[in-house]
C-alpha cells in the first residue's frame, strides 16, 4: 500500500498564503522577479515583504487553470510576444496583458497587482528581458538584475564569487534608495541562514531518493519544491522542509513510498511536464516505472556536494554545516548566499555542457537508474536541446536512453503522440535490458 504524506497540507497551504499576501497586500511591500535570484536581501526591508517569483507562480497556474494559461499565452503573442519566446514568460506577461491574476487556491483575481520593485537575475538573454517587459506594462517599475556567473565550480572561484557578491551589495544600497526604508542586517542575515537552510534540507530529501524503492516520485517532488522557490527566507519554509525531511527518513527507515509498484527507476532531465500529460505518466505507472530523481526537481531549489575532485557528487550538504555558518555580517551573509546560489545544479548546468554530462553520469550512477529519459523544452533556452542530444550519445550504449522535445506549458510546441511512442519505447528498452537483451 502507498504512502501518504502528512506533511502535503502545510506545503500546499503556505505556497497558497503567499500568493494569497501578495494579491490583497493593503500594506508593505510587494517585490516581483526571478526565484533563482538570492531572496534574502529583500527581506532585509522589513518583516511586511510579500514575494512572486516569474517561474514557480507561471508553473503552478499552467497546472491550476490550463485554460487561463493558454489565454495568457496567446494574449502575450497578441501584444507583440515571439512564439518560440518562453512559455512561462509570456503566461507571465499574458496576465498583465490581460490585466488578471490566478493562483494556486482557485482564485483569479481581476486587476492585476502592481509591484513596488522588480529583483532578478540575468538567467538567460530572455529573463531579464521578462521582468523589462513586466515594468514597461505597468508603468515603468523600478528593476534591479544580477548577472550570475554559473558553470562547473564557480562557486570555488574568488573571482566570481566576488563579482556576484558586489552586485548584490550595491543591490542592497538599490533597495534602500527606490523604497525609501533602512536596511537591517538582522532581518538580512536570519532570512539568508533560512534560505540557504532550506536549499540544503531539500537537497537532503532529494538524496533519499538513492533508496529502493524510492519513497517519493516526480509527481511528489514537482508538488515540494514549489515553496522553496516561493519564498525560502522564511521559518516557516525551514520548519516545513524539516519536518517533510524527518517524514521521508522514516519511510526509507520502514521500506515505504509514495507509489505502490516500483519495478524500473528513471532518471529524468528536463522542465517538469509530465504532470501535465497523464497519457505519458500513465505509460511509465503501468508498469512500475517511476521517475525517481531529475535535474529539474532536484536542481531547481536544493543543494548538493557537487564537484569534488573534478567529479560531481548528488550527496547531501550536512543541515547542521548551515547552523554552523558565520554569517555575523553582511558581506558574511552575502559570501555564504553567493556561494551556495552558484553551487546550485541549476546553475552549474545552464552555463557549462561538462557539469551537464558530469551531473547526468553521476545521477544515472547513484539513483542505480535503469532508464534515462530526456526532455528539453522548444521555448527554454536554458534547457540545452544540444545537450540533450549529446548526453543520449553519452549514455544509449549504457542504459536505455530516449528524448524528445517538449515544452514547459505550451502543448502547441509538444509532439504528443511521437512522444508518448518515444515513452513506450523506453519501456520496451528496460524490458528488454532486465531480461538480458541487448
Amino acid at each position: 500500500m502507498s504512502y501518504t504524506l502528512t506533511t502535503w497540507n502545510d506545503f500546499k497551504n503556505y505556497q497558497s498564503t503567499c500568493y494569497r499576501n501578495y494579491l490583497y497586500a493593503s500594506d508593505g511591500l510587494r517585490c516581483m522577479g526571478s526565484t533563482w535570484s538570492v531572496l534574502a536581501p529583500l527581506k532585509g526591508l522589513g518583516e511586511d515583504v510579500h514575494l512572486i517569483g516569474g517561474e514557480p507562480h507561471a508553473a503552478s497556474t499552467a497546472g491550476t487553470f490550463p485554460d487561463e494559461g493558454r489565454k495568457d499565452i496567446l494574449a502575450a503573442e497578441t501584444a507583440g510576444l515571439g512564439f518560440h519566446s518562453c512559455s512561462y514568460l509570456k503566461l507571465f506577461v499574458g496576465e498583465v496583458v490581460r490585466n488578471k491574476i490566478a493562483i494556486t487556491d482557485r482564485t483569479i483575481k481581476e486587476g492585476y497587482p502592481k509591484p513596488d520593485l522588480i529583483w532578478t537575475t540575468h538567467l538567460c538573454s530572455q529573463h531579464s528581458k521578462w521582468y523589462q517587459e513586466v515594468s514597461r506594462r505597468l508603468g515603468g517599475i523600478p528593476i534591479y538584475a544580477i548577472d550570475m556567473i554559473g558553470g562547473g565550480k564557480a562557486e570555488k572561484d574568488p573571482r566570481v564569487v566576488k563579482y556576484v557578491c558586489d552586485q548584490v551589495e550595491e543591490g542592497i544600497w538599490w533597495l534602500e534608495r527606490v523604497t525609501g526604508r533602512e536596511f537591517s542586517d538582522k532581518l538580512f542575515i536570519r532570512a539568508a541562514r533560512n534560505e540557504i537552510k532550506v536549499l540544503v534540507l531539500w537537497g537532503n530529501i532529494c538524496a533519499l531518493n538513492k533508496h529502493a524503492p524510492a519513497p517519493l516520485d516526480e509527481r511528489r517532488l514537482i508538488a515540494l519544491f514549489p515553496p522553496a522557490m516561493v519564498d525560502r527566507t522564511t521559518d516557516e519554509t525551514v520548519r516545513m522542509y524539516g519536518a517533510l525531511f524527518d517524514e521521508v527518513k522514516r519511510m526509507v527507515e520502514a521500506g515505504q513510498s509514495v507509489v505502490s509498484d516500483q519495478r524500473y527507476r528513471i532518471v529524468y532531465f528536463g522542465l517538469a511536464h509530465t504532470y501535465g500529460h497523464p497519457e505519458i505518466a500513465r505509460i511509465l505507472r503501468d508498469v512500475g516505472a517511476e521517475i525517481v530523481a531529475s535535474i529539474y526537481t532536484f536542481g531547481t531549489a536544493g543543494n548538493f556536494t557537487g564537484f569534488v575532485n573534478g567529479k560531481w557528487s548528488w550527496e547531501p550538504i550536512d543541515p547542521e554545516w548551515v547552523d554552523q555558518l558565520d554569517l555575523s555580517t553582511r558581506r558574511d551573509a552575502i559570501r555564504a548566499l553567493v556561494k551556495i546560489a552558484l553551487g546550485w545544479p541549476t546553475w552549474q548546468g545552464v552555463r557549462s555542457y561538462w557539469a551537464l554530462e558530469q551531473m547526468a553520469a553521476a545521477m544515472v550512477e547513484e539513483y542505480r537508474a535503469d532508464g534515462l529519459l530526456l526532455a528539453p523544452s522548444r521555448s527554454c533556452e536554458t534547457d540545452f536541446r544540444n545537450g540533450y542530444i549529446a548526453l543520449q550519445r553519452l549514455f544509449r550504449d549504457k542504459i536505455p536512453t530516449v528524448e524528445y522535445d517538449t515544452d514547459q506549458v505550451d502543448v502547441r510546441k509538444m509532439d504528443l503522440p511521437g512522444s508518448q511512442r518515444k515513452t513506450e519505447l523506453l519501456v520496451r528498452l528496460m524490458e528488454a535490458r532486465r531480461k538480458g537483451r541487448a
